[in-house]
């Protein structure tokens, strides 16, 4: 569907149209054929009329129409009952966005399929090992044995993929494609009347068709069941689920409060009986809304010694005291209030709202469902709870324990495919003629820093102010600039933090007073800072702050909660090593920073086994003495901030400066280097990494054309790597500025192709990153596009501290994004090719590879550059 129409992407359909009905009719033969001979030779031909047909074809033109209207997020994606298309479109650009896709709904063309099909087999390779992918395929499976849910995937089976037609595409297209089907879902500014015109001009033609398809949906019934899911994974999850039909708003809001009264990681009731009592190291509680159902899901990762049973007793445990009401008022309304907070904070957020218009759609809610919906939360009475048990949990309960097993994954092989050779022109006759035009003109509103107040104390320390002008809430952060560097023991410390309570409250109860004032609650490292967070309504955001400060400053040691949890940080590491995501990240700190980063400064194994309960206490009580930024926007005035509550921070004779203690260093970028990770997977997955300095303030405008221009689909980079060759499922490449004024910038590039197209695929990425195909209409699209984007922007009546903080890291007192904005007019090709030129000269790549050494050949590594095995032991750092 982004392939374009007869009108967009190609310089000629009367030409062009044929060999696409060539290749269709070619892929019917293909799939009726059993013979491999045959099917070869018959893809063959397919591959060859494909290179044919690309002659034609301008890549990716749709997007790149969407793209210099300043429209951003362009993708669509298809879930268990629904397919959306989305975007984030400028207010002014409604129109002729509507028009746009009044033009590829009417008359979609699906070209250049069989590079399209390879990136959908490549997908299907990856998910067959995903960690999540693999359990909730299995889950819904077990949750749903006689619906769709349960039955099919969206991808299709193997059988689907690897015999694919055209004809079918269209007849689904034709079917499901149609007015009753489809719903235009949209949140922003706009006008609703002028609108619904413009929708009428284009949808609003669209021919009603009979629905020819009607599903048979099975009648509901309680299901109890306990099963084992393998997983390639030696991490034990329980999941419990419950199923509920989709029959009324009202019964999806009591599904929601009964999640908050069971985890909401203050003082659920599982909090207190699985969390804070360290029978399980998380726990969490969800719903997940379909059309026909939704499910009530329990998730929790265990403790060595807790087993599946004993984990459903807790469970059935707090769903009785809920069926007999024995929930304290005091505890009800919190949950209540929690809620209310949390609207607050959604109420100005599109993707919240389209979220709940397009969930309405499919379940057939008109307006006054969606208000029931949140009215519901309100109103909903214990008796309602107690009524929802009896009726749908009890009996009905499906317990699931993962089981770690070695899978004998089987990936769909690649096929051959030519390199496709498109059309030299770069613009249809229907881009040359239609509009961009906004239909009126929009000024961004930038961060006024007028509007914040900053004062710094002779100790070191810093308030800065924001008076909060919107609502009732609070937002309030301590910032210790790189505070990760404090102790190898930090995690475990502020681990140790979230279960202890103080010389006057249990850790549950110390969590429950936070929750009944409304605030939430957090110490956390953001990169090399430490951030002690807390937001929640105003009212309430003095006797919070105290509390917080009692928190930290008076806990109560524990030998008990300290042995638990030493023991479960101790089996946390041990599991590092198999966790996919946790080698990912540690590959590409290690690619970028060797052993000058974080990960090695953190304590291993056996220093953990070293560390005393009081290290950790007094490693807590020390924090408060950092340096640091105190933020706050909210509703009291700056003198009773300075006078009364920060007193004791600006008033410290001295604070410890954390900045001196970092080691962070990047690696030397004098040579290209490979950072091999020998890994089973179906694909190799490549970043490559170059660390560049460029002075930042004078080309932040450069940076924003840089990656609006290889942004999303209409990357001449994903161009290159996917769309003429199949070869990567995923590619993109964007430049990240610096966070602080003497980092360098980042140039990165992501790949990921099979094993056995990664010669090709080096050598392609090569050939584009180092020669870079910029035309001058390359360059003035991506700088329009850059231009209506930034027109969206938004921040005059917002929170402003973190965009302060930015610039304020950066050197600069004004908006990284207005000194962007106020540039862009002022930058011409030839001043923009030459900065490309900078970025290509300044360096070479560090690069992470993780693959199966089976299925590559490492001598195309070595005659690129320098390179150096590991092990994950190795990368890991503790």
């Amino acid at each position: 569907m982004f392939k374009g129409t007869s009108q967009i992407g190609t310089i000629d359909y009367e030409k062009e149209k044929p060999l696409l009905e060539q290749i269709e009719n070619q892929y019917e033969n293909y799939r009726q054929t059993t013979n491999e001979d045959k099917r070869k030779q018959i893809y063959g031909k397919i591959d060859q009329l494909s290179l044919e047909a690309a002659k034609y074809v301008i890549p990716n033109e749709f997007s790149r129409i969407q793209s210099l209207m300043g429209i951003l997020h362009s993708n669509a994606f298809t879930s268990n009952d629904r397919t959306y298309y989305v975007a984030t479109v400028p207010s002014n650009q409604i129109n002729n966005f509507l028009h746009l896709e009044w033009e590829r709904f009417k008359d979609p063309v699906f070209r250049t399929f069989h590079t399209e099909l390879e990136s959908v087999f490549e997908e299907r390779n990856l998910r067959v090992t995903d960690f999540n992918s693999n359990l909730f395929k299995q889950y819904y499976q077990i949750m749903f044995p006689n619906h769709p849910y349960g039955e099919k995937t969206p991808i299709g089976t193997d059988a689907h993929l690897k015999n694919p037609s055209i004809k079918k595409i269209h007849t689904f297209f034709n079917e499901h494609y149609i007015p009753s089907k489809m719903a235009i879902c949209m949140s922003g500014d706009l006008d609703p009347d002028e609108v619904l015109k413009e929708i009428k001009k284009t949808f609003g033609t669209m021919p009603s068709k009979t629905q020819t398809s009607k599903l048979d949906i099975p009648e509901y019934k309680p299901q109890e069941s306990t099963n084992k899911i393998i997983i390639n994974s030696k991490k034990k999850i329980y999941l419990f689920g419950i199923k509920i039909p989709k029959s009324s708003p009202k019964l999806y809001a009591e599904a929601n409060t009964i999640a908050s009264l069971l985890s909401n990681g203050y003082n659920g009731l599982l909090d207190e009986s699985l969390y804070y009592s360290q029978n399980a190291n998380s726990v969490s509680v969800s719903t997940t809304e379909w059309k026909d159902y939704f499910l009530l899901n329990i998730w929790v990762e265990p403790s060595k010694s807790l087993s599946l049973n004993e984990t459903k007793n807790y469970i059935l445990s707090a769903f009785q005291k809920l069926e007999n009401k024995e929930i304290s008022d005091e505890m009800f309304q919190s949950v209540k209030n929690n809620q209310r907070l949390v609207l607050i904070k959604k109420k100005d957020d599109n993707e919240f709202r389209l979220n709940e218009i397009s969930e309405a759609f499919l379940a057939n809610w008109g307006y006054e469902k969606i208000q029931q919906k949140f009215q519901s939360m309100n109103q909903t009475k214990p008796e309602d709870l107690s009524d929802f048990v009896k009726n749908f949990v009890n009996h009905n309960i499906v317990s699931i324990e993962t089981v770690s097993g070695n899978s004998n994954f089987v990936y769909i092989a690649k096929l051959p495919i030519s390199k496709l050779e498109f059309s030299k022109e770069e613009e249809s006759k229907f881009k040359k003629e239609f509009s961009i035009e906004p239909i009126k003109s929009i000024s961004p509103e930038f961060a006024d820093f007028d509007l914040i107040q900053s004062k710094q104390y002779p100790n070191g320390n810093q308030i800065i102010y924001q008076k909060n002008k919107e609502n009732s809430l609070f937002k309030f952060k301590m910032i210790i600039e790189r505070g990760a560097w404090i102790s190898p023991y930090l995690d475990i410390s502020i681990d140790y933090w979230r279960h202890l309570g103080t010389d006057l409250y249990t850790a549950n109860a110390l969590s429950t007073k936070f929750y009944l004032l409304g605030s939430s609650v957090s110490i956390q490292t953001h990169g090399e800072a430490l951030e002690i967070i807390m937001e929640g309504e105003d009212e309430h955001f003095i006797s919070s702050f105290r509390l917080l400060e009692h928190s930290i400053k008076s806990v109560a040691s524990s030998k008990e909660v300290w042995e638990k949890l030493l023991s479960n940080h101790l089996q946390y590491l041990d599991l590092l090593k198999e966790e996919e995501s946790e080698i990912d990240s540690a590959l590409h700190q290690y690619s970028l920073f060797g052993k000058n980063s974080l990960r090695f400064f953190q304590a291993n194994q056996t220093e953990l086994k070293k560390i005393k309960s009081s290290d950790a206490i007094n490693l807590l009580g020390n924090l408060l003495k950092f340096k640091s930024k105190i933020t706050y926007y909210g509703k009291l005035d700056f003198e009773t901030l300075e006078n009364n509550v920060f007193r004791e921070y600006t008033n410290l004779p001295k604070t410890i400066d954390a900045s001196l203690l970092s080691k962070k260093q990047f690696r030397n970028n004098n040579e290209t280097s490979f950072y091999v990770l020998s890994r089973k997977r179906p694909h190799v997955e490549l970043t490559y990494f170059s660390t560049i300095f460029l002075p930042t303030p004078v080309n932040l405008t450069y940076f924003s054309i840089y990656n609006s221009m290889y942004a999303g689909l209409s990357s001449p980079f994903f161009t290159t790597m996917r769309e003429q060759t199949g070869n990567a499922y995923a590619a993109d490449v964007f430049i990240s500025p610096p966070e602080f004024e003497k980092d360098p910038i980042l140039w990165l590039a992501n790949l990921s192709c099979q094993a056995d197209k990664l010669d090709s695929c080096l050598f392609d990425a090569k050939n584009s990153l180092e020669s870079p195909k910029i035309t001058k209409l390359r360059f003035d699209e991506a700088k329009t596009s850059t231009l209506y984007s930034a027109s969206t922007i938004r921040k005059s009546h917002s929170y402003l501290i973190d965009e302060f903080n930015r610039s304020s890291r950066l050197g600069l007192t004004e908006d990284v994004d207005k000194l962007m904005y106020e540039s862009l007019n002022e930058v011409k090709w030839d001043d923009f090719i030459d900065f490309t030129k900078k970025i290509n000269d300044a360096g070479f790549f560090q690069i992470s590879l993780i693959g199966d050494p089976q299925k590559f050949n490492r001598q195309s590594l070595k005659s690129l550059g320098k390179v150096e095995e590991l092990t994950e032991s190795t990368i890991i750092g503790r």
